[in-house]
């Protein structure tokens, strides 16, 4: 930042799983979004490599690594943003519409999706006129359609009440279950840590189990 250097991550070594729920927890502005954000591609570190499937994103050139996130990653960011021109059914087709799956087969596919967590009655309904919790599961769902190997959440019930983050973290569970990802959260919600087969604890950019 200008001249000052901020030191986000600090020799961080990690291997994960090829599957089940990876908690990543930690103080605010400990590194946990830098972290997840360096794993998915979306961030290269200064130095060091990142192992997806046995291969080192850090040498991907620009298109190579946006074709590699669209095949291996779903991420959802703590704020995601549902495009407001488009409806509900529409947004959570978008990642397989990219992926070129034909449009009739990805709403279908959507469609179903989002009677699986509820949004059955709003598909046809724009972002902004659905509930904070509905906005939260329709952009769960935008980010785990087709089943991407990797799904990435940052901070998923960060702005949920009690009961909505229940449904998040059971959803959560369920859907890894059913399409055995590795989906990696961060998050400081009990709901969703009990959920977790790791734990991984982040504090000033360095790993503490």
């Amino acid at each position: 930042m200008g001249k000052s250097e901020i030191t986000a991550l600090d020799e961080v070594t990690l291997r994960l799983p090829d599957s089940g729920i990876v908690i990543i927890s930690g103080p605010s502005g400990a590194g946990k979004s830098t972290l997840i954000r360096a794993i998915s591609g979306l961030e290269l570190p200064s130095k060091g490599s990142i192992y997806v499937e046995g291969v080192d994103i850090t040498r991907l050139g620009a298109y190579e690594l946006a074709w590699f996130r669209r095949k291996k990653f779903g991420f959802k960011p703590q704020d995601p943003k549902l495009i407001p021109q488009l409806t509900i059914l529409e947004n959570v087709a978008l990642p397989l519409l990219f992926n070129y799956v034909p449009r009739k087969c990805a709403l279908e596919a959507a469609m179903e999706l989002l009677q699986e967590v509820g949004l059955g009655e709003r598909i046809m309904h724009k972002p902004d006129e659905v509930s904070g919790g509905e906005y939260e599961r329709a952009s769960l769902a935008q980010t785990i359609i087709g089943s991407p190997p990797i799904v990435i959440l940052d901070e998923p019930t960060a702005h949920l009440d009690p009961e909505n983050s229940r449904k998040i973290a059971e959803l959560v569970k369920a859907k890894q279950r059913e399409a055995g990802s590795l989906y990696i959260v961060t998050t400081l919600e009990d709901t969703i840590i009990r959920e977790a087969d790791l734990r991984v604890y982040i504090n000033k950019g360095r790993i503490e189990f």
